[in-house]
C-alpha cells in the first residue's frame, strides 16, 4: 500500500469509529456531560474524516488545523466540566487555560487565512501552531492527572478506561508535536497511524460510558456480546502471532523452514484450540470481564431465561433433581453439586452431579443446622466460614460435610415459606469471591428452584396416593377372594358330619383345605394388612415376637437362624412388628438361593435394639438404594411383590421413633437393619440366645 492508501485508511477508520460511538451516545438519556461528550466524539469524527478526505477533496492545510483545534477544545471543556467544583486555585487556572487555549490558537489560524495569502500561512503557522496543539495536549493530560487523583475508589472504577482513552490521543499527541518542534518535521508512519491510535480509545470510552449511568442511561453491552467481542480479540491476535511466527520461520529457518512452519502452525493451532475448550479458561474470562466491564456482574434477564430453560428441559439422562442442581451450577461455573430435600421428617440425600457425596449424610429437621438456614435464609460459604465462624454466629456444621471434597456452598431451597430442602455447590471452577451480587442471586435462585422442587415432589407425593387408591380397590378383589376361600372352608364344615368317616371325602378335604392356606398365603405376601386404629402399642419381648414370626417361615428355605438377646425390648404394636419382621426376612429368603444363608441378630446397644436381617443373595447396588428401595410400589419382584414393604418398615421404624439402615453389596449380599428405641432391660444378665429353624 503507498502512503496516500495508508492515511485514507487509517483516517477512515478513526472516524468511522469515532461517528459510531457519537451516534451510540447521542441515542442515550444523558445530562450535560452525556451533551458535552457527544460533542467531542463528534468533533473527534469529523476530524478525522476531513483528514481522510483532504487528499481526495483538496481541503487545506489551515482547515484541517482548525478542525483539528475544535476537536482539542471540544475535549478541554468535557475534561474541564469534570474537574472537581471545588474552588481550588489550580483547578480554577487549569479550566480557564483550557477554555482559551482554543480560542487563542482558533484565532491565531482565522487571522493568517484572512491576512496572509495560503502559501504564506502555509510555511509561517507551522510553529506557532506546533506549540499551541502542543499546549492543548498537554494541558489536557494536567487535567486528567487532577480527575483521576482526586476522584475517589467508586468514581475511579466508573472514567479509569477514560482517563485512559483520551490521555492515549493527547500523549500521543504531545509526543508527535514536541519532535515536530524539535526536529521541523512529523515522521511518516507516525503521522500516518494516527488515525488507528484514536480508534483504539473508541471502545475503552464506550466502556467507561457504560460504567457512568448518569452519562450514558441506555447504553448497554451485554455480557454474551463482550464474552464473544472479547473471544474474536483474543483469537484473532493468536492466529496473528501464528501467523508472524509462521512467516519469521519460513524467511529464517533454513532448510528446514517448510518443515518447522507447517509444524509451528499445527502446534499453536492445536494448544489455542485446546485452551478454547478450556471450561477453567472461559470461567476466568467471564470472571475477569464482569469485574473490569460492568456495573452488574450479571445479566439477569439471560441468567433468568437460561435458568428457566435448563430447568424443563426433557433429558433422559437426567433427572429433575439433578437438572436443578445443574442449572444454579452453570450460573456460577460450579463443576459438582448435590441436592438435600426434607421426606418423612429428615432431609435426605437426592441427587449429585460429579460429585460424591459422604455415607449417612441425612439430617434431622430439629439440628441447629437445618434452624439456621430455615431462619436466617443465609447462603453458607464455606471458605468464609473456615476464616470466620463468627460471621455465621458459630454455627455448628454437620460432620458428614467435612467429608464431601471440593464443598463451597450451601444454598438453602424454599418452598411455600418452609425449607424444602438444601444444595451443597463444589468450588466455581474460577475462584473468587463472593459479593453482595453473587449472594443475593443465590437466595433467588433457592426460591425459583424451591418452587419447582417442591411440585416436583407435590406430583411424586400425589402420584403415590393414586397408587394407595389403585391399592385400595385391589384389597376390594382379594376380599373377594378371601370369601370365596371361607365359603369353601364353610362347605366342608356342614358335610364334615355327614361325610367324616368317608375316606374320598376326607382326600377331598384336605385337598382343598392345602389350596385355601396356599391361595391365603399368597394373599398375605401380596398384601401386608395395616393395624390401622387397631394397634395396640405396648412394651413386648422382641424374642418372643421373633420366635413366633420364625416358627412361620421354617418352610420356606433358606431356614433363618436366629441369636437373639432375651434383654431386648421395644416398645411397639406387636402385631404390626411381626408382619414388618416376617416381611423383611421374606426378602432375604426370596433374594438368596435354596443353599444361601439368611441370619438374623438382635442386639441391645446404647439405649436402642437392632434387628440385623443377613443374607448372601445377590445384593443391591447404592444407587438402587437410594432411589427405589424405599420407593412405594417399586419392586424388584415382579407379580409376586407388591413393593411397600422396605417403605412400610422405615415408616414403621421412624414412628417407634427409630430408623432403618441397609448395607448391601451386589453380588455379595445385604444387612437390613431395623434400629428402634429400647424399652428397658427386663433381667440383669445379657444371655444370647440362638434358635435354629429346622
Amino acid at each position: 500500500m503507498s502512503p496516500t492508501d495508508v492515511w485514507l485508511l487509517s483516517n477512515s477508520v478513526g472516524g468511522l469509529a469515532f461517528a459510531g460511538l457519537t451516534v451510540l451516545l447521542a441515542c442515550t438519556q444523558g445530562g450535560t456531560q452525556t451533551r458535552l461528550l457527544v460533542v467531542a466524539c463528534g468533533a473527534n469524527a469529523a476530524w478525522c474524516l476531513m483528514m481522510a478526505a483532504a487528499l481526495v477533496l483538496q481541503i487545506a492545510g489551515p482547515w484541517l488545523d482548525l478542525a483539528e483545534t475544535v476537536r482539542g477544545g471540544a475535549w478541554l471543556v468535557f475534561l474541564s466540566w469534570l474537574l472537581p467544583r471545588a474552588s481550588f486555585r489550580q483547578n480554577r487556572l487549569i479550566k480557564t487555560m483550557a477554555l482559551a487555549l482554543p480560542v487563542l490558537l482558533a484565532t491565531m489560524l482565522l487571522g493568517q487565512m484572512i491576512w496572509q495569502p495560503a502559501a504564506e500561512a502555509t510555511t509561517q503557522r507551522s510553529t506557532g501552531f506546533f506549540i499551541g496543539v502542543a499546549a492543548i495536549a498537554f494541558c489536557a493530560l494536567v487535567m486528567l492527572e487532577q480527575i483521576y487523583r482526586t476522584a475517589n475508589a467508586d468514581e475511579r472504577w466508573g472514567m479509569k478506561y477514560l482517563v485512559l482513552a483520551v490521555g492515549l490521543l493527547f500523549a500521543y499527541d504531545f509526543v508527535m508535536y514536541s519532535h515536530a518542534l524539535l526536529y521541523a518535521g512529523i515522521p511518516l508512519n507516525v503521522w500516518e497511524a494516527r488515525g488507528v491510535v484514536n480508534a483504539l480509545a473508541v471502545p475503552l470510552i464506550a466502556v467507561s460510558a457504560d460504567r457512568n449511568p448518569s452519562w450514558s442511561r441506555n447504553l448497554r453491552l451485554s455480557h454474551q456480546a463482550a464474552f464473544h467481542t472479547g473471544a474474536l480479540v483474543v483469537a484473532g491476535a493468536y492466529l496473528l502471532f501464528t501467523a508472524l511466527g509462521g512467516y519469521y520461520i519460513r524467511n529464517f529457518g533454513g532448510s528446514w523452514s517448510d518443515v518447522l512452519g507447517v509444524l509451528f502452525v499445527v502446534v499453536t493451532l492445536l494448544a489455542f484450540s485446546v485452551l478454547l475448550l478450556s471450561g477453567q479458561i472461559r470461567a476466568r474470562a467471564k470472571v475477569y470481564i464482569k469485574k473490569h466491564f460492568f456495573n452488574y456482574k450479571y445479566d439477569y434477564r439471560e441468567e433468568w431465561l437460561g435458568l428457566t430453560r435448563r430447568l424443563t428441559q426433557t433429558d433422559e439422562s437426567s433427572d429433575p433433581y439433578e437438572r436443578s442442581i445443574r442449572a444454579v451450577a452453570h450460573i456460577l461455573d460450579s463443576p459438582a453439586g448435590a441436592l438435600w430435600l426434607e421426606r418423612d421428617g429428615v432431609y435426605d440425600f437426592v441427587s449429585q452431579w460429579n460429585m460424591a457425596p459422604a455415607e449417612n449424610t441425612a439430617e434431622a429437621i430439629d439440628t441447629s443446622f437445618v434452624d439456621f438456614l430455615r431462619d436466617r435464609h443465609w447462603i453458607v460459604d464455606l471458605d468464609e466460614y473456615a476464616r470466620n465462624s463468627a460471621h455465621y454466629e458459630n454455627l455448628a456444621l454437620p460432620v458428614w460435610l467435612s467429608r464431601i471434597p471440593r464443598a463451597r456452598l450451601i444454598v438453602p431451597l424454599f418452598f411455600e415459606a418452609r425449607l424444602l430442602g438444601f444444595m451443597v455447590l463444589a468450588v466455581p471452577r474460577a475462584g473468587y469471591a463472593l459479593t453482595w451480587e453473587d449472594l443475593d442471586l443465590l437466595r433467588t435462585l433457592g426460591s425459583q428452584v424451591g418452587s419447582f422442587l417442591g411440585q416436583q415432589e407435590s406430583h411424586v407425593e400425589l402420584a403415590q396416593a393414586r397408587q394407595f387408591e389403585a391399592y385400595n380397590r385391589l384389597t376390594a378383589f382379594l376380599m373377594h377372594d378371601l370369601k370365596n376361600i371361607a365359603s369353601q372352608q364353610s362347605l366342608i364344615i356342614q358335610n364334615a358330619e355327614k361325610h367324616k368317616r368317608n375316606p374320598e371325602f376326607i382326600d377331598d378335604m384336605i385337598m382343598t383345605v392345602e389350596s385355601s392356606v396356599t391361595r391365603m398365603q399368597r394373599l398375605l405376601e401380596q398384601l401386608q394388612r395395616d393395624g390401622g386404629d387397631t394397634d395396640r402399642v405396648r412394651r413386648v419381648s422382641v424374642l418372643a415376637v421373633a420366635d413366633q414370626m420364625m416358627s412361620t417361615l421354617k418352610v420356606r428355605k433358606p431356614v433363618p437362624s436366629l441369636a437373639c438377646e432375651d434383654n431386648a425390648f421395644v416398645t411397639v404394636d406387636p402385631e404390626r412388628f411381626g408382619m414388618i419382621l416376617g416381611h423383611v426376612v421374606r426378602n432375604a429368603q426370596d433374594a438368596t438361593g435354596s443353599e444361601g444363608q439368611v441370619d438374623v441378630r438382635v442386639i441391645t446397644a446404647d439405649k436402642t435394639v437392632r434387628i440385623a436381617v443377613s443374607d448372601d443373595g445377590i445384593g443391591m447396588s447404592a444407587a438402587f438404594i437410594r432411589e427405589s428401595l424405599f420407593k412405594p410400589f417399586c419392586s424388584t419382584k415382579s407379580s409376586r411383590g407388591m413393593g411397600i414393604g422396605a417403605y412400610q418398615a422405615r415408616v414403621f421404624a421412624r414412628a417407634a421413633g427409630g430408623h432403618v439402615e441397609v448395607e448391601s453389596v451386589p453380588g455379595v449380599g445385604t444387612t437390613f437393619t431395623v434400629i428402634l428405641p429400647s424399652a428397658g432391660i427386663e433381667h440383669l444378665e445379657a444371655r444370647p440366645m440362638a434358635v435354629g429353624m429346622k
